[in-house]
């Protein structure tokens, strides 16, 4: 069993969550129980509710699927990593999201922002528990404070990425009326800055349970919000502390793994390359309870590895990304200008066995080469060929060998999955750095950096067909300097498509980059031909960016003298 932070409702921690019941606000959570809140006002009660706030992070059990930091819907069909995939009536709510033609009723819209602000309740809660308690030392204290103000600034950084105009609630939000005088006019960035901060400045270098957060993972957070605001210099002096000193909560210092592979291994999950994720288990007694929820549709379908379900498709332009050229670099201008080959655009001379990044077989399942240790991949195992294309995720699903310690069936055919998901892993702190390196003009540096990430890739097993390679697979660093500030910039953007693919990063990277709008409307020019659902699908800058505020969050906000608090997103 991992030593880490279980993350299980107690009789104390559900008990907590109804301190705070407010029938009018989008903060409401049905009740669960009734004990005094004076009951709760000590350390098992305020640890028992901590641990409810870490359970937060895992969304799908709080409000629904697409709600976690998977955020396979959000950043990952959203952008052109991947297609919803399946067919198109099954969860047929998230085609308009698709399409960005999504309306502020949508379910998963609502779901969303619930998940973003029940965990952010439930860190109010705690904190109001911890004020009380007379029987918590200061240094413990100080402690649990920093890890709920973590989990706060994190639910407000996934509102702001998702919603960006949203209110900061703090633990003072108590009564309706507080929740009903709530406003969306002003960044939260600051708050949330200093949310992250005080967890930097007050978190120890390392916890008794690995899966609690420790200083240099707030820290990693801390630098990525001030990377989303642009604050290059800022994020870069904090990325080069967490790469000079950086470790995890087992005290190895941060590093990549040896081969791309292992970082999707629930073995190497808390190695060096981890820097925060969930802390998924099966086999623990509660039936699949703390298995990762929102992974459940994301499997091959059929007599695939699991049974079910076929969404989160890669598409067709993220597997084009993987095409090297004869040195080993990737070929940014032109790798969408012809598609490789699979079995349905070239059903007689497939699979391809061209030039390849190795990466790709390692973030893509392509029918005709191996996947994992479940044998060659077949047709069968995609559930709408039309639909959802030619291709199946293959970064999160259990190799054969994993089935008895990382994965257990569910009731209903889907698989149960309990390797954590990575919420931020060192390639990515890498890849970040190095953009904050080129924008502060560090060429050389952010090419060191980069080269890392290339490296490692090419020291990164191959997938392998009958004891050979599956494909041509090359890829090699960058040799000749940087000295082109915008090429060093497109470089830096373009690893992070092939190294972070499939693992709900890119969307948000589109849009804080400001390109979000071209990406996308290129994608839809290009994948609609192939794919009809995204025919005359179009991203609409200025609006398209953000989801819209859920339509029952505006109704709700309404004071009783008439005042709207909570507004709605431009263009909705």
């Amino acid at each position: 069993m991992k030593n880490t932070l279980k993350i299980i409702f107690t009789t104390a921690s559900v008990a907590s969550l109804v301190l705070y019941s407010c029938k009018e606000s989008f903060l409401e959570r049905p009740p669960l129980g009734a004990i005094a809140e004076t009951s709760l006002s000590n350390s098992a009660g305020v640890n028992g509710a901590l641990i409810s706030t870490y359970r937060t992070l895992t969304g799908s059990n709080v409000a629904g699927w697409y709600t976690s930091a998977m955020n396979w819907v959000w950043g990952g069909v959203r952008s052109d990593d991947a297609y919803k995939g399946t067919e198109a009536s099954d969860q047929g709510q998230l085609n308009p999201i698709e399409r960005f033609e999504v309306l502020p009723s949508n379910s998963s819209i609502n779901d969303k922002w619930r998940a973003c602000y029940d965990g952010i309740g439930m860190a109010n809660n705690t904190l109001n528990l911890l004020a009380q308690a007379k029987d918590i030392s200061d240094t413990d204290k100080k402690r649990i404070e920093a890890e709920t103000k973590f989990i706060r600034a994190y639910h407000h950084f996934e509102a702001k990425r998702n919603f960006n105009n949203v209110p900061w609630v703090d633990e003072k939000a108590i009564t309706t009326a507080d929740f009903k005088a709530l406003t969306n006019d002003k960044n939260i960035y600051p708050q949330i800055e200093a949310e992250f901060k005080f967890a930097f400045d007050n978190l120890p270098e390392t916890q008794a349970q690995i899966g609690r957060v420790n200083k240099w993972a707030a820290g990693a957070f801390l630098a990525k919000a001030y990377l989303y605001q642009g604050k290059y210099a800022e994020a870069k002096t904090l990325f080069d502390q967490i790469i000079a000193n950086g470790k995890n909560s087992k005290g190895q210092k941060y590093g990549l793994l040896k081969n791309f592979n292992q970082v999707f291994q629930g073995d190497f999950e808390n190695e060096q390359e981890a820097v925060f994720g969930i802390q998924y288990t099966t086999g623990d007694g509660t039936g699949g309870a703390n298995s990762n929820k929102d992974a459940e549709l994301t499997n091959p379908h059929n007599d695939g590895p699991t049974g079910c379900c076929g969404f989160y498709q890669p598409a067709q332009s993220l597997v084009n990304a993987f095409k090297t050229d004869a040195a080993g670099l990737p070929l940014i201008a032109t790798y969408n200008d012809i598609d490789v080959k699979n079995h349905e655009n070239s059903p007689t001379a497939f699979p391809d066995k061209g030039r390849f990044d190795p990466r790709l077989d390692w973030t893509v399942g392509r029918v005709g080469i191996p996947f994992l240790d479940w044998g060659v991949a077949k047709g069968s195992w995609i559930r709408n060929l039309a639909n959802g294309g030619p291709y199946m995720p293959i970064k999160n699903i259990q190799t054969k060998g994993e089935l008895d310690k990382y994965f257990v069936s569910g009731g209903w055919g889907q698989g149960q999955l309990g390797k954590n998901q990575l919420i931020i892993r060192f390639a990515d702190v890498l890849l970040m750095a190095a953009e904050c390196e080129v924008e502060v003009g560090s060429l050389d540096k952010a090419q060191e950096y980069v080269n890392m990430v290339r490296n490692r890739a090419k020291g990164s097993a191959y997938v392998m067909d009958g004891g050979k390679p599956a494909a041509d697979y090359t890829v090699n660093p960058y040799t000749a300097k940087w000295t082109d500030k915008a090429a060093a910039r497109t470089a830096v953007r373009f690893e992070r498509y092939l190294e972070l693919g499939m693992e709900g990063h890119r969307f948000y990277d589109l849009v804080r980059w400001g390109i979000a709008d071209q990406v996308k409307n290129a994608f839809f020019a290009k994948e609609g031909k192939i794919r009809t659902h995204l025919a005359g699908a179009r991203f609409t800058k200025g609006k398209d960016e953000y989801l819209p505020i859920p339509e029952y969050v505006i109704n709700q906000s309404k004071t009783s003298d008439g005042n709207q608090g909570i507004k709605q997103n431009p263009g909705y």
